[in-house]
Order: C-alpha cells, then structure tokens, then sequence
C-alpha cells in the first residue's frame, strides 16, 4: 500500500515538473516587494525544489525586514497545461531595536562601534530618509558581531574577542534590547614588513613597495591590509594574472605588542582571453553587445578592462543589469561570459490637455534607444495646438559600421500664431516660425571619453511686430538664420545610464555661430558659447547597507559676443525648470529684463545638491531631494534664484518619467515665475 502511495505521489511530481508556472501568487506581504526576490518567473518549469527554496527566501526576506517567528506555506493549483503557485506568508511581529549595549569596550567607544552596525537603535523620526527606524534585521546580527570586531581589527587590537549578541526582544511591545560583550585585548604596532616575490613581467620590486600602505611602527590596521592585497591583485590582474593571489603571513610577538608582516605573491600563469560568450540578449544583436566589451580573443586578461566593458554596456541604457564573469578555459586562457538582462529601450507617447492660453493640445511621440537591436537611437515628436504646430525626427548610429565614430542628425519645424490669443496678447510678436537641423559626427576615444563636431542651422522668422510694446528693442525680433559650428567633449565613467551609483559625467560644449552670411531679409546670428555639465556620484550601499545615492551637479553656460554683433534674444540664456536648471520655477523664466521683457542673459550657472532612495525596487521608482541655487545676468549675475524639493523617479515602461515638487526660496518674482510642480518624460542629467 505504502509502495503504491509513494508511486502516485512520484507520478503527481514527474507530471507538474513538466508544465510551465502561469500565476504566481504571494498573500500576506507586498507581492511586489517578494516576486523580484524568489527566484521564479512566470514561464519556468514548475519544480518543486524552486518552490521550496522560494518559501526560505520569502522567510529570509521578512526577517531581513524585522518579522520574526514568521511561517510561509505553498499550494500549488494544476490548471491542466498550466500551474498556479500560491504562497501564504504569515508575517508575525515587527521588531524594533531600542537599545544596543557594549559591555567590555574601554578603548573604543560605543558611537565608534554602533555607527558600523546595520541593526542600529530607533532614532526620533526614523521613519524620515537619513534617519534609522531602528527595524531589527536579525539575519545580519551574527555579521554585526563581525563588525564590531573588525572595528578593533581596524585600530590594532588583534586579540579582541567579541561573543555572539543576545538579543532580548518584549513580547509586548516587541522592543528589542541588543547586548555585545566584548574582550579587547591589546594594541598591536608593526614591527617589519616584508615583500615575497619572483620575477614578474610588468611588476618590478620596486612598483609593489610603492602599492603597499602598511608600514614598520604603524599600528596595525586590517583595512589597511586588505587594501594592500587588493591593490596588488588588480595591478596583477592588469597584467594577465587571473589566477594571481597575494598571500599574507603574520609573526605575532605578545610580549613587545608587535607583529610582522609578510606578503606573499604569487602570480600564476599569464593568460589570454579564449573567447567572448554573450548570454541574455533577445533583442540586441551579439555584435552590438561585443563592440563594448574592449577584450578580444587572443588578447592579454586585463581585471580593469572587463570592470570598464561593464560599465560601458550599463551606460548604453539598453540593459537593466551587466554581468561579465571569466570562465577559466585552460591554465593558460579564459573565456569572458557576459550576461546582460535587456532593459525597455522603446519609448511611446501620447499627451493632452488644455490651457487657458494655448488652449486644446495634443501630442506624440516615439522613439528606441536601441532600433531592431541595432544600437541606432531615433525619435519622432509632434505637438499640435490653437498656438504652436511642432514637428521633428533625429537619430543617432553611436558605432558607425561597428567603428569608433558615430552619427547624428535631425530635423525640426515650429510654427507659433498668438494672433487669437488674448493670454498673449502683451507679446512683441504674433507669429513666429521656425526651421533647422544639425549632423553631427564623433568618435570615442577610450571607454571614458568621446568628442563631436557638426554642424547646425537654424531659420527663425516672426510676422506682425508691435514696435510700441514697452519691452521692444530695435534688432529683438528681427528675422535671423544661425548657422554654426558645434563641438563637444565628453568624459563619462557613471555605471549606469538612468541610475549611476558612481563616476563622474562631464561634458564641454562649444558653439561658433556666425558662418556664411544671411539671406536678404534676415540677420545672420554672431556669437560664440560655451557650456558645461558636470555630475559627480556616490552610492552608499556598501557603506550603510542602504541604497542611498548623492549626486552633485553642475551647470554653466556663458556667450562671448563682439559689440556690433548680432545676437538674438532667442539665443541667449535663460534659467527655470528641470531643463534649464532651478526647479520650482517656470521653464525659461529667470531671466533679465528690459522695459520690462525677459531678453535672456549671457552667463549663468546652477548648482544642484541631490539625495536619492528608493521607492520601490519592482516598480523601479525611487524619492529624490533636492536643492537648486542659480545665477544668471547679462555683464553680471544679476538674478539669483534658489528652490528645494523633491522629486519621482520613475522607470516606467513609457520611458523615464520624473514628477517633480518644488518650492522656490525667496523668489525674485520679478524676474522668475513659479511653480510647484512639473512633469517630464525622458533625459538625464
């Protein structure tokens, strides 16, 4: 009977294990927090072994959140073809940690070792960005008893002990006191420090004295040690060594309080790469993935080339996340294995509204960053309402024919008639048309920098000019062609294209405008600008164990003209909005004045301090602070404007779209409108 039971039972198995899972279900707990997590997608295989090893993830998971004595049971549903999985997570009680004690810590003090911990005490308003909520994270307690040793590691106390924490949690209130008992030894300086080591190609003695940061009668720090082996083992890595360890050896002396401190290097056999395996790409063709991974096959293993290939392929925007892993092939070679997760690189937009000065609009736009797989950008835009007709289409090859160049080019027309609009009635103009394009070319020199130079054109005419209007200036408005020289250099080491965590984003623009000369009727544009963007990045997830992001930024643009030459108040600087810079205000608005009208600037700069955590990691969204400080004038910065707030960040299916809060600081409402709120789709900066 048993026998037959456990035949049944097997069959039952063996016949679910060949359907496919089509619902999975989590009841209980933020589905949308756990399906990232369990490790099963919709689509697979259904296997038993999965759906077990989801259930502990799942516990895990609640424990990291602080829910202890939590269960989570499974039912599977047999649809015929198909099966359903359900999971019923019973969370149990949130703990808090609202008290740490360190009880033997004489030489260290308790803020030096809490600081480090990731089950830190409840602070006042933890639930503020910044602040800790004091949620018990109980899998990590056996690591925390680790970092607070290796906080005396750090400061040469070798011999110190620290025993597992208790942790004493109410049943009450579900409070949690956390007790660390700790034995610290004594303090430990270097003796000497000496450097095992054979011949080496492209490593002499010297070059790996000069990487090493421990040195005779310091005292011993392990950071400091690991820093060491690390640097070496990169340098190694850069030179073909793989396989290359540096072995480290202690000689402890308790009586004098010293130790010696030998490091041992060995190489291992040089190697070359195999051959390049690309893995995850649906949609991207193998030699758009190839052409930026800087190793070939029969070239020497270099560890600081496949770090900058990954960053290369996450700044592309076409993957959600880059993996390159050697594989070893022989003593002598390895393959490169690149993983990559394709990201929505597609881009389609329907807006509309009505406003009480432009009345009806509607518009549309479409766009891939990577065309058919290809890695060719283009977009398509139209915008129709009573007051402006826009059309426009570009596109960008970044590796012309899989070369180091790339191409750019697009075209665009803008029609505008205020003529039947009373909210426009104090323009200077009715209508105003305009038409241009650019084609530019670049090539990218290393993975880190690239440089463009094209050319731009641009009409611009306007219709029925009121020469009586209080901001009118003779030459403002007069019809005008800008045809000019633009260049840019860029530096970029960011890993990633949407979210960096870190690197540096700069880019130096220039503009010479004034060649060729104008048709009759129409003034010919004459200036030369300037323009920089610069971003700085800090992820602090290593460090708190946090996805906390810092972003500093910086904006500046300037126009060189000669007295006498023409320069269009259409082309000059304008500040506001998420576009130009200072949120909180409208786009284009902080400007100078003249009798009253904006007639731009020519200099400015914005500065940008930003902290961005995440919303939600499924959906891709996260919560960024900021704070905006701008200056623009004409021969000064005459105009400051200054805002802070926050904004939505969002990864949507549709393309990047950000909701944007901002409220202005003192504003100089003279010279800048406000506004609370903006949208916008797209871009980075």
């Amino acid at each position: 009977m048993l026998k037959k039971v456990l035949l049944i039972l097997l069959a039952s198995v063996t016949l679910l294990a060949a359907k496919t899972i089509d619902t999975i279900d989590i009841k209980g707990f933020d589905a949308d927090k756990l399906k990232p997590l369990i490790g099963i997608n919709v689509g697979d295989k259904y296997s038993s072994s999965k759906v077990q090893k989801a259930k502990m993830i799942i516990k895990q998971a609640l424990g990291s959140a602080g829910y202890q004595k939590s269960s989570v049971t499974s039912k599977t549903s047999d649809k015929g073809k198909t099966v359903g999985v359900t999971f019923n997570v019973a969370k149990g009680n949130k703990v808090t940690v609202t008290k740490i004690n360190f009880i033997g810590n004489k030489q260290v003090a308790s803020s030096d070792l809490s600081s480090k911990l990731v089950n830190k005490e409840a602070e006042f308003m933890g639930w503020f960005p910044g602040r800790n909520s004091g949620t018990a994270n109980v899998p990590q307690l056996k690591y925390d008893a680790m970092r607070v040793q290796d906080e005396y590691f750090k400061r040469g106390y070798l011999d110190a002990k620290v025993n597992k924490p208790v942790m004493k949690v109410d049943p009450k209130t579900s409070d949690a006191t956390i007790t660390y008992r700790i034995k610290e030894g004594k303090q430990y300086k270097i003796s000497k420090v000496q450097l095992s080591m054979g011949k080496i190609v492209g490593l002499e003695r010297k070059d790996a004295w000069e990487m090493l940061s421990l040195k005779k009668g310091d005292i011993f720090d392990v950071s400091n040690l690991r820093k060491d082996i690390k640097n070496v083992t990169i340098k190694l890595g850069d030179l073909g060594y793989a396989y290359a360890k540096v072995v480290p050896a202690f000689r402890k002396n308790d009586r004098k309080r010293n130790m010696s401190v030998q490091y041992k290097i060995i190489p291992g056999a040089r190697v070359i790469i195999g051959d390049v395996v690309i893995k995850g790409n649906k949609k991207t063709k193998d030699r758009v993935v190839r052409r930026y991974v800087d190793l070939a096959p029969g070239d020497i293993y270099n560890y600081t080339t496949i770090k900058e290939s990954k960053k290369s392929l996450s700044r592309t925007g076409y993957f959600e996340k880059v993996v390159i892993t050697p594989k070893k092939a022989t003593s002598k070679k390895v393959n490169l294995e690149v993983d990559v997760k394709e990201a929505k690189t597609g881009a389609f937009t329907l807006s509309g509204g009505y406003g009480s000065a432009d009345g009806w609009m509607v518009g549309g736009s479409v766009g891939d960053k990577n065309i058919f797989g290809t890695g060719i950008e283009g977009k398509a835009s139209i915008d129709y309402s009573k007051v402006t007709q826009s059309y426009g289409i570009s596109f960008t090859e970044p590796r012309l024919l899989d070369s180091k160049y790339s191409l750019s080019a697009g075209i665009f027309k803008k029609e505008h008639d205020y003529s039947d609009r009373d909210a426009y009635q104090n323009l200077a103009y009715k209508k105003k048309d305009e038409l241009g394009g650019y084609l530019s070319l670049g090539r990218q020199f290393t993975n880190n920098i690239y440089a463009s130079i094209g050319y731009s054109y641009r009409s611009v005419e306007y219709d029925d000019i009121n020469t009586s209007y209080a901001g009118y200036a003779p030459g403002d408005y007069d019809n005008y062609i800008k045809s000019s020289i633009i260049a840019s250099l860029v530096y970029d080491n960011t890993d990633d294209y949407y979210t960096p965590r870190e690197g540096i984003y700069a880019r130096i623009g220039f503009e010479y405008a004034g060649l060729g000369s104008a048709p009759a009727g129409k003034r010919l544009a004459e200036f030369t600008r300037y323009d920089l963007k610069l971003a700085g990045y800090y992820g602090m997830r290593e460090q708190i164990d946090y996805d906390l992001i810092f972003r500093a930024k910086v904006r500046a643009s300037y126009i060189d003209h000669d007295v006498g030459k023409y320069v269009p108040v259409a082309e000059r600087l304008f500040l506001g909005g998420a576009s130009r810079g200072v949120r909180g205000f409208k786009s284009g608005t902080i400007s100078p004045k003249t009798g009253g009208f904006r007639t731009g600037g020519f200099r400015s700069y914005v500065l940008s301090a930003e902290a961005s955590i995440p919303l939600s990691e499924a959906s891709k969204m996260r919560l960024t602070f900021f704070a905006d400080y701008g200056q623009i004038g004409v021969n000064s910065f005459d105009v400051t404007q200054k805002s802070v707030g926050a904004q939505v960040e969002w990864k949507s299916p549709f393309g990047p779209i950000n909701l944007i809060f901002a409220k202005a600081i003192d504003p100089d409402e003279i010279h800048g409108n406000t506004a609370s709120f903006e949208f916008n789709i797209g871009g980075k900066f």
